[in-house]
């Protein structure tokens, strides 16, 4: 089932080509990111992502694509809204995209996935808290230096939000409103 290091295929079970990272690469990108000393500049962001392995879009290195993603630009590096210098967090998907008529067939393969990572980020920052949407089940996890990291699994595809102390106490305090 592995294609190359840190990413395993699952496209025999699912149909289509369809890829997603091994629960221990997931982890090694989730803590490069939540980890970091924040504030991180947009500059130290690009580092970041290349350090992942992503390649930058050609018009705005903000976005790039995994090699989960089959091509398709399936992350970004988000801005803050009052220092463009400084970003907000990142987003990025940890499995390709399955179109959503075939979720039927890719969901018992995204939710095994989900578990998975959700187990392995458990035994690193704690249980975390846990919620269900329409869309599917995540998890949140406020850590020590209060970045926060969402987990959802959204059907066909199961992605990670990386938010800066910032973005995370913003959340909080809407959430409270």
């Amino acid at each position: 089932m592995s294609t190359s290091p840190g990413i395993l295929d699952y496209s025999q079970q699912v149909g289509l080509p369809f890829y997603a990272y091994t629960a221990e690469r997931m982890v090694n990108i989730v803590r490069t990111w939540a980890e970091h000393t924040w504030p991180i500049t947009l500059s130290e962001a690009f580092a970041l992502r290349d350090q992942c392995g992503w390649t930058p879009a050609p018009d705005d290195g903000r976005f790039f694509t995994t090699p989960v993603s089959n091509g398709e630009e399936d992350g970004v590096v988000r801005r803050e809204t009052k220092n463009r210098d400084l970003i907000s967090g990142i987003d990025v998907q940890l499995t390709t995209r399955a179109p959503v008529d075939l979720e039927p067939q890719v969901s018992a393969v995204t939710q095994s996935i989900y578990t998975g990572y959700r187990d392995a980020l458990s035994r690193i920052y704690g249980p975390p808290k846990e919620y269900s949407t329409k869309n599917g089940p995540f998890s949140n996890w406020v850590l020590p230096n209060n970045a926060s990291v969402r987990l959802p699994s959204l059907g066909t595809f199961i992605k990670i939000n990386v938010n800066s102390p910032l973005e995370t106490e913003r959340k909080v305090v809407a959430a409270y409103y």
